[in-house]
């Protein structure tokens, strides 16, 4: 049943409940072959420590830094800021990511020359490469609003707990909707800086909203809220729009191109439904898989809902601590 594989999901589920966040270099030419560098990598290490993932930039041989790096951190990333000179400008050179092999993080690059523009993504199999314009730069932002989903697994846990909650598909689909529309408004007024809330807060309250149907999967059907038994889309449209303020997260920290932002966002948040469906498509299937086995043993199948409950009141104690303890 779909139990179980919520119970695989909380298995994996770290502390910290984050996605795993790119890396984002911006790199500006200011002048003729002088260029303001801005390196984001995400943090690690505890609250008060000034730590990334061990990441740095490297940049061809004609290049040299022409300051000290300038540092800052919010509660996730890492903030380096420099300048460079480089005999010849950028564009065609070979650029890469030292140390990004030994993680599952991606890395976004992006060149802003007088002649042009230029995007790499890096990954881990491949964390060097030659920057080069043209095309749509912009269709990395696919992948990552994909990550962002498969990797945030308080999200997951969301979703699929809104498939626990739904007996019927047909109204599945519409409590799926209402969930897509929520984030979707949500993220879109967060990127473009219409809407703006403290994040600390905002992963406070997804941690609120995995717990309140943690709840309501914990009662038997018929004692359940009336809105959770006739209006379970209104839940997913609510709670839709904090989750809509988390996925912003990630792209407030990268930012998105210049020129491209629309199709950047799109592409983002269509990345975000294919990872969405994909979990739900996942838990029917499983659920069709194991229903005989859950029937057969009621209180293990109830489990997971117990244990998505005591990892949702975990989050919660320790994103509002950071609210009360910022960084």
């Amino acid at each position: 049943m779909r139990f179980f594989l919520l119970l695989a999901v909380l298995a994996a589920a770290p502390a910290a409940a984050h996605e795993v966040r790119p890396g984002y270099l911006e790199i500006t030419e200011t002048a003729r072959d002088a260029f303001a560098v801005v390196w984001k990598q995400p943090v690690r290490g505890g609250r008060t420590q000034l730590l990334g993932l061990g990441l740095r930039p490297v940049f061809p041989e004609n290049c040299t830094r022409e300051s000290d790096s300038r540092l800052s951190r919010t509660a996730s990333v890492l903030v380096e800021r420099f300048e460079l000179a480089c005999a010849g400008g950028l564009a065609g050179r070979r650029i890469g990511v030292e140390g990004l092999r030994k993680t599952i993080t991606d890395v976004f690059v992006r060149l802003e020359a007088q002649d042009g523009k230029a995007h790499l993504r890096l990954t881990p199999a491949a964390p060097f490469a030659r920057l080069s314009g043209g095309g749509i730069a912009v269709a990395g932002y696919f992948a990552l609003g994909v990550e962002h989903l498969v990797f945030g697994l308080d999200h997951i846990l969301f979703v699929l707990g809104l498939v626990l909650l739904v007996a019927s598909k047909w109204r599945l689909l519409w409590v799926i909707t209402g969930f897509t529309l929520a984030h979707s408004l949500t993220l879109g007024l967060a990127v473009f800086g219409l809407v703006a809330l403290p994040s600390a807060p905002v992963e406070a309250a997804i941690a609120l909203s995995i717990l309140f149907v943690a709840v309501e999967l914990s009662r038997p059907e018929a004692t359940r809220s009336a809105t959770a038994r006739h209006y379970p889309q209104a839940i997913a449209f609510a709670f839709g729009l904090l989750h809509g303020f988390g996925f912003a997260g990630a792209l407030a920290e990268i930012g998105l191109p210049r020129g491209d932002a629309l199709w950047a966002l799109g592409l983002f948040n269509l990345g975000l439904e294919a990872g969405q469906l994909g979990i739900v498509a996942l838990a029917l299937a499983l659920g069709k898989v194991l229903a005989q086995p859950a029937a057969r043993y009621p209180t293990l199948a109830a489990l997971p809902v117990w244990a998505m409950g005591a990892v949702a009141v975990y989050w919660l104690a320790a994103r509002t601590l950071a609210i009360i303890q910022p960084v």
